[in-house]
C-alpha cells in the first residue's frame, strides 16, 4: 500500500494557523507530531485556504519525494501547483536522484495578488540577508523572520524573542515593514531518522528554504508582495552545492499568478557581501551589527561561523565590535586559545573556500587593515594541521566517553 501524508484540516484563529494531519503507519517515525501551527503577528482570517495550503505542502515536499508518498490536501493554489511540477524536477536535478511522491488537491483555485508592494525579504539576521537588503533597499519594503524549532503554540524560546527584536530593530531602521511568524515546522520531524533512512540531510536539502518561501506567500498575499527575496548562501563558484536553497531551486517558487521569487546574489562570494556591509558601514559611521550565529540569541564568538565573520570583516578593514563581535582579548589572542580548544569540532575542510576569499583579500587590502598582527597570523595558519592535532587531542581526552557512547549505540 502507498504512502500518504493528508491534509486533515487547517483552522485559523485569530493569527494563529494550525494544520492537522496524518500519515501512513511507515512514515511516524520521521514525526514528532500530527500537526502544525504557525503564529504569524497578524491576522490570517481573510487568507484563501488554497493559499494557506502552501505552506504545509512544502514542508511535507522533500518527504514525500523521498519516500514516495502521496501528498493529499483539500485546496491548492493554481500557480503554485503547476509550479510544484517544476520545483520537484529542480531538485531531481540539484541532488541527482528520482524523486518520486505526488501532491494531490481535491481543488486547485486561481488566486492572484493585488500588488502594492515589490519585495519581501526573508531576513534571518546574518551576513546573506544583510547583504541583499543593501544591495536591493530601493525595492525592498518588509522583511520576513521565521523561527521553525518551537515546541509548542505558548513556548517561546529566548532565540525566537532575540530574532524578532533583532528583524524589528533593522525595519525600523531603515523605515520598512517588519513581520515574525512562530513554528514548529521544523520540530515535527525527527530529523535524524530522516537523515539516516535517506543519508540525506533533510533540513539542510529539503526543508529550509521550502518552508521559509511557503510560509511566507500568506503575508505576500495580505500585503500584496508580488515578489519574495531570498539571500543566496552559496555562489556560482560552488558546483559541488547540494543545499536545498539554491537558484535553481528557489526561483522555481511561485504563487498567485503574480507571485515570484528572486534568488538574490548568486554571482557573488561571501567575501563580496561582507564587503558591502563594510562599505555601507563606514558610509554611515554608525555600527551595523549582524547575527551571524545559528540557534543563538547572540553573537557567540566561539564558533566557526562568528569565525570566518570575523576574519571576513578584518579583512575588509572593519572593526568586528562595530558589527556585534565582542570579546576582550585581541583577536589574535582570541582565536587562537578559541582554536586550540575546540578546532577539533569545526568543519574545516568545508569552509576551506571561505577562507581563500579572505585570505586573498586581506593580502589585497593589506595596508587598509588595522590588526595586521590577526592578518599575519591568519594567512599562514595551517587549519587541516590545526584540525589534525586537535582530533588527537579530542580523543585523548574524551576517549571513555567515545567508547561508552558507541557501546552503548551498538
Amino acid at each position: 500500500m502507498r504512502n500518504k501524508i493528508v491534509l486533515q484540516r487547517i483552522t485559523v484563529d485569530g493569527s494563529l494557523v494550525k494544520y492537522e494531519y496524518s500519515v501512513s503507519e511507515k512514515l511516524k517515525r520521521f514525526f514528532t507530531t500530527e500537526s502544525m501551527f504557525l503564529r504569524y503577528d497578524r491576522a490570517m482570517t481573510e487568507v484563501p485556504l488554497s493559499i494557506l495550503s502552501i505552506p504545509f505542502v512544502n514542508c511535507m515536499a522533500g518527504l514525500s519525494w523521498l519516500t514516495g508518498a502521496m501528498l493529499f490536501v483539500d485546496e491548492i493554489d493554481e500557480t503554485f501547483y503547476q509550479a510544484f511540477k517544476r520545483l520537484k524536477a529542480a531538485y531531481s536535478e540539484l541532488h541527482e536522484v528520482n524523486l518520486k511522491g505526488m501532491l494531490v488537491p481535491s481543488i486547485i483555485k486561481k488566486n492572484e495578488i493585488q500588488v502594492r508592494n515589490h519585495y519581501l525579504l526573508l531576513f534571518g539576521g546574518g551576513v546573506d540577508c544583510h547583504s541583499s537588503y543593501l544591495r536591493n533597499r530601493d525595492r525592498v519594503s518588509g522583511v520576513i523572520n521565521i523561527y521553525g524549532w518551537a515546541s509548542t503554540e505558548d513556548v517561546v524560546s529566548n532565540v525566537d524573542l532575540s530574532d524578532k527584536k533583532i528583524t524589528r530593530a533593522f525595519a525600523d531602521r531603515f523605515g520598512i515593514n517588519a513581520f515574525h511568524v512562530t513554528s514548529n515546522f521544523a520540530s515535527q520531524f525527527n530529523m535524524s531518522e530522516i537523515d539516516k533512512a535517506f543519508g540525506t540531510s533533510y533540513w539542510y536539502c529539503y526543508v529550509h528554504s521550502m518552508a521559509f518561501l511557503a510560509i511566507a506567500t500568506p503575508i505576500a498575499w495580505i500585503d500584496g508582495y508580488s515578489n519574495l527575496m531570498i539571500a543566496s548562501s552559496f555562489t556560482k563558484d560552488r558546483a559541488d552545492v547540494h543545499c536545498g536553497s539554491f537558484i535553481t531551486t528557489d526561483s522555481e517558487f511561485k504563487f498567485a499568478v503574480n507571485g515570484q521569487t528572486l534568488h538574490d546574489g548568486f554571482e557573488l562570494n561571501r567575501q563580496d557581501k561582507v564587503r558591502n556591509l563594510v562599505d555601507y558601514q563606514k558610509v554611515t559611521g554608525e555600527p551595523y551589527s549582524i547575527q551571524a550565529c545559528s540557534f543563538n540569541d547572540h553573537n557567540c564568538c566561539v564558533c566557526e561561523k562568528c569565525f570566518r565573520t570575523i576574519v571576513e570583516l578584518i579583512a575588509e578593514g572593519a572593526d568586528p565590535k562595530d558589527f556585534g563581535f565582542n570579546y576582550h582579548d585581541s583577536n589574535t589572542e582570541h582565536w587562537k586559545a578559541v582554536i586550540n580548544r575546540d578546532v577539533a569540532l569545526w568543519g574545516v575542510a568545508k569552509e576551506s573556500y571561505y577562507y581563500y576569499y579572505s585570505r586573498k583579500r586581506m593580502l589585497e587590502n593589506y595596508e587598509n587593515i588595522e590588526d595586521k598582527e590577526f592578518v599575519d597570523w591568519f594567512v599562514s595558519f595551517d587549519f587541516y594541521k590545526a584540525k589534525r592535532q586537535g582530533l588527537i587531542r579530542y580523543y585523548r581526552q574524551n576517549f571513555f566517553s567515545i567508547l561508552k557512547r558507541k557501546l552503548k549505540i551498538k
